[in-house]
């Protein structure tokens, strides 16, 4: 009898240690998956709703004499906030909207600007929705954003020192991708410069979770678009580049990316130039990462952009 109790007492501490086992592991893995959506949640956010920055200069401290602090609405009724640098009264009129990247302002892209105004280029700096001074209280990292650009080009449209012919885009990291896209809805676009842009935003949500976080992409990718989708209204994930590109033909685009990016990997541009249709290039720039593109060589940079400038929107 005694060796009975015995045992059963050491059967019942043996199940007892397993079933405290086994709840310690359901615990941490639970834990691990709320966290894990926790964090997916939390990157959703960041991205609909980036923290807004304010121009720190205007074109007056870069030298510019003649500009315009300007207002305009989007295609869907926000009102947006821009500079305007009327082009060279002298010249032909040809003038470029520049689009900045997630988080930014209508500065990110002065210093191009400012170049390409040396060389008798107009331009039209926007803030985007729901950033710099603009309107609106969600980003849609390029889908959406396509009505800012439509209400820029049609502000252009209406500028008497403003070329209706010789209309350009630029854009850089987001504002490349909706360049991209917006060039493919608006046939008054004649060509398109995409700075560090994403092919497809899926796939760099895919990456970017792996990287920001650690966590696989599956199943945390899908939740990062899924809360921003629902946060949006919109379903973020066509937003695609790669597949809008080919209808911008026979309009030229130029590609350029930094060689060492490290958020938006150099492979998009590939791609996207790979699916683009004549007449194209591709500039891509050995020591740069993804921004300051000019800052990197910047004779270089001007010489390759103007270059493309002067012969696809000025015939020269």
């Amino acid at each position: 009898m005694k060796m009975m109790i015995g045992t059963m007492r050491r059967g019942t501490g043996s199940h007892y240690r397993r079933n405290l086992f086994l709840f310690t592991v359901l615990t941490m893995l639970l834990g691990i998956v709320a966290a894990g959506v926790w964090l997916a949640h939390t990157r959703a956010m960041i991205l609909v709703h980036p923290g807004r920055t304010q121009p720190a200069c205007t074109p007056a401290d870069r030298g510019v004499d003649r500009w315009e602090e300007v207002r305009f609405s989007s295609l869907d009724n926000l009102q947006l906030a821009g500079w305007f640098i009327p082009p060279d009264p002298q010249g032909d009129g040809a003038t470029l909207v520049f689009v900045h990247g997630l988080g930014g302002n209508r500065e990110g892209l002065l210093d191009e600007a400012v170049m390409l105004a040396r060389h008798g280029y107009g331009a039209l700096l926007l803030d985007l929705r729901n950033h710099g001074q603009s309107q609106g209280t969600v980003t849609t990292l390029g889908y959406a954003e396509v009505e800012d650009v439509r209400g820029a080009v049609a502000y252009l449209l209406a500028r008497p020192e403003v070329n209706p012919e010789r209309i350009g885009l630029v854009g850089c990291s987001m504002g490349g991708a909706v360049v991209i896209r917006a060039a493919a809805r608006i046939p008054q676009v004649r060509v398109v410069v995409a700075q560090s842009a994403f092919s497809s935003l899926e796939e760099n949500i895919n990456e970017g979770v792996r990287a920001l976080t650690g966590l696989a992409p599956f199943p945390f990718a899908p939740l990062v678009t899924w809360f921003g989708e629902r946060e949006a209204g919109l379903r973020i994930r066509q937003v695609r580049p790669v597949d809008d590109v080919a209808q911008i033909a026979p309009r030229a685009l130029l590609f350029i990316h930094g060689e060492r990016d490290p958020v938006i990997d150099v492979s998009n541009s590939l791609r996207l130039y790979e699916a683009a249709r004549e007449p194209k290039e591709l500039y891509l720039i050995p020591n740069a990462g993804h921004g300051g593109l000019l800052a990197a060589d910047p004779a270089e940079f001007e010489r390759r952009v103007v270059g493309f400038l002067d012969a696809r929107l000025r015939g020269r």
